[in-house]
């Protein structure tokens, strides 16, 4: 068998004909993927069909990913897996960086190879397809391209054979629906519709996470265990792939690391297998913090407008109930009608709601409000109540109950985000809708849930999954609270969550009316609480078990470290910060297990020093670090 391996030295394409086998590497080349097609009757691969494209991925010399298989299933067409040759192999690469709106540091890395395999079938009627891959040092992706052709004028894709094949001993950490729980299974224990991303780490220590970017014409993907596949789990997709002028699929990518916290910090590598900004004025594009009005009337809206100037917090959303029932086509959000958010009978004494006059009111205050809009308010009413939003002075919409999945509905929800755009309405889609970095086209799309948040009130256990699980996507709308008696986390490990998950809308105070709790002095530290970074670093920390995230904003960092139902105790070293300098950090720490109280220390600190931080079980600290 033939081998070619290609070190890209120039910016024009390379060629090769008729390879069986070829590579490529990442720019630092600890990465590399071998693409192969199976030989008739494999002796290493017995039961394949001949000519089945298939790859391997490597990182810093260990295996990630054994053979995995390729292709698909067609509707009206024969399938497009097997009797393939390759026809030719292109190579380029990219370097370059580009600077984000916003996001978790100012600027991000894009250096790439990249490898085209045209794949031709060796049989009738000879159709090509496209895979092309690219190699970043932060981990690797690929698509497939099926340029329309005859015997290929409409292409329907029933179903997606794209495998992930791991070395022995190589756990997952799976999650159902769009709020689920991760747990740690083996591959083969995967049950259908399991989500993405999906971590996984291999016995030798290299940690992936799996997942989706740029399905905007394409279904929602999930993964599968393919029936007596070992160690193995296969791409499904929520509904068909159609197209009439050829197809070009999502990208499937995987973020390597040799530490957990790697994943997280490289999820930009979502964002850049998607096209740049495409809004030409985005100074209208504003992230900040959020807090909920849960009465829905006007006199609490204007103290809840007073306590977010105060407290430095830029928006305030109506949430669910300002229309009336949400969740009916006969309720029009361009009307206000509070009612009983279940029932829609009139709520008794209910003081009612001014909508114009509280937002001209939070305009006056510097605090701009957001209106949660349903999935069937979207549906009937969007092209009345945008231009309308926009008039009233309206800074965003939460849309809710969103139907995702399917390509019509991925199809939808990307053209309501574009349409909002063209109101200068920000957007903050809740439920089932998963970040694919369309934000870094449409950056009017703060954030999205997607999460299994501190709506659900998950206990500790959970909060140090999530690092290393739903946010190697990126933004998660968490909801952090604070002053709820059902909160399973003690008040210090909530003061870190706004550091740790990143959210450009960070809803604070879910779901709580003011209360002396609020006037707690170490919540301070949320007053004008940065939520967009300039750099990002995770210290420390394991899946599960506990981590610790640094953050900078200007000259400040905010650093943010949590565990989980156990008590342990962790050494902040700060040799991430820049020689020269002597530092001002506020720690803030629980007092004591039993108190609620939250300790806060103000001490000078360099370079050089460490920080002890005895954590008790389901706690957690917070530092603010500065210099002048």
């Amino acid at each position: 068998m033939k081998r070619v391996v290609v070190y890209l030295c120039c910016l024009c394409s390379l060629v090769w004909l008729k390879a069986e086998n070829t590579e490529l590497f990442s720019p630092d080349e600890k990465i590399r993927i071998r693409f192969s097609v199976s030989e008739t009757s494999s002796v290493s691969h017995p039961g394949v069909a001949e000519g089945t494209p298939y790859y391997e991925v490597w990182y810093d010399g260990e295996p990630f990913l054994l053979p995995s298989w390729l292709g698909f299933e067609l509707v009206g067409s024969a399938e497009l897996k097997h009797y393939f040759q390759i026809a030719e192999v292109k190579y380029d690469r990219q370097r370059s960086s580009w600077k984000p709106l916003y996001g978790e540091r100012s600027e991000y890395p894009d250096s790439y190879n990249e490898m085209r395999i045209i794949l031709e079938e060796t049989l009738y009627p000879n159709r090509k397809i496209h895979i092309l891959f690219r190699a970043y040092n932060e981990g690797i992706a690929f698509r497939y391209e099926i340029p329309a052709q005859p015997g290929l004028e409409k292409v329907v894709i029933n179903r997606e054979y794209t495998e992930f094949t791991f070395p022995r001993y190589a756990p997952v950490w799976e999650s159902y629906g769009h709020e689920g729980k991760y747990y740690k299974v083996y591959p083969s224990e995967i049950k259908p519709d399991c989500e993405l991303p999906l971590t996984c780490i291999t016995a030798s220590g290299i940690y992936g996470a799996i997942m989706e970017a740029g399905n905007h014409h394409y279904p929602r993907a999930y993964v599968e265990a393919p029936y007596r596949r070992e160690n193995t789990i296969r791409i499904a997709l929520r509904g068909e792939a159609k197209s009439t002028e050829g197809m070009v699929t999502a990208w499937r990518a995987i973020t390597l690391s040799s530490t957990p916290g790697g994943l997280m910090e490289q999820n930009y590598l979502l964002l850049n297998l998607n096209e740049p900004c495409k809004i030409a004025d985005t100074s209208w594009i504003k992230p900040g913090t959020a807090m909920r009005e849960t009465v829905i009337s006007t006199p609490e809206a204007y103290t809840m407008i007073d306590f977010c100037q105060r407290k430095g917090i830029d928006y305030m959303i109506f949430d669910w109930g300002w229309y009336g029932v949400a969740n009916s086509h006969k309720n029009d959000p361009s009307y206000v009608n509070v009612t009983h958010p279940t029932t829609g009978e009139p709520i008794p004494g209910h003081p009612g709601l001014d909508l114009p006059a509280v937002i001209r009111y939070g305009r006056e205050k510097g605090v701009g409000i957001f209106l949660y809009v349903n999935r069937e308010g979207l549906e009937r009413y969007a092209d009345k109540i945008f231009p309308l939003f926009k008039e009233w002075g309206v800074k965003g919409i939460k849309p809710g109950f969103v139907q995702v999945g399917k390509q019509e509905w991925q199809e939808w929800m990307e053209m309501i985000v574009k349409k909002a755009a063209e109101y200068n309405l920000l957007v903050d889609i809740h439920d089932a809708y998963r970040p694919n970095g369309f934000s870094r086209t449409y950056p009017n799309l703060l954030t999205q849930e997607g999460i299994h948040g501190n709506e659900q009130n998950p206990n500790a256990d959970h909060d140090v999954m999530l690092p290393f699980t739903r946010f190697t996507i990126g933004a998660g709308d968490y909801t952090p609270g604070y002053c709820r008696g059902d909160l399973q986390s003690t008040y210090a490990h909530r003061l870190a969550l706004p550091v740790i998950y990143y959210s450009p809308a960070q809803f604070l105070f879910w779901r709580e009316k003011i209360s002396e709790c609020h006037e707690r002095p170490e919540l301070e530290l949320w007053e004008h609480l940065p939520i967009v970074w300039e750099d990002t670093r995770v210290l420390s920390g394991e899946i599960g078990e506990y981590i610790v995230v640094a953050r900078r904003s200007g000259n400040s960092w905010y650093i943010g470290g949590i565990t989980n139902t156990h008590a342990r105790t962790i050494e902040l070293d700060l040799s991430f910060l820049p020689a020269g300098y002597t530092y001002k950090a506020t720690c803030y720490t629980d007092k004591d297990l039993f108190s609620g109280e939250v300790e806060i220390r103000r001490k000078p600190v360099r370079r050089i020093d460490k920080i002890t931080f005895p954590l008790q079980p389901s706690g957690g600290f917070a530092v603010r670090i500065t210099h002048e």
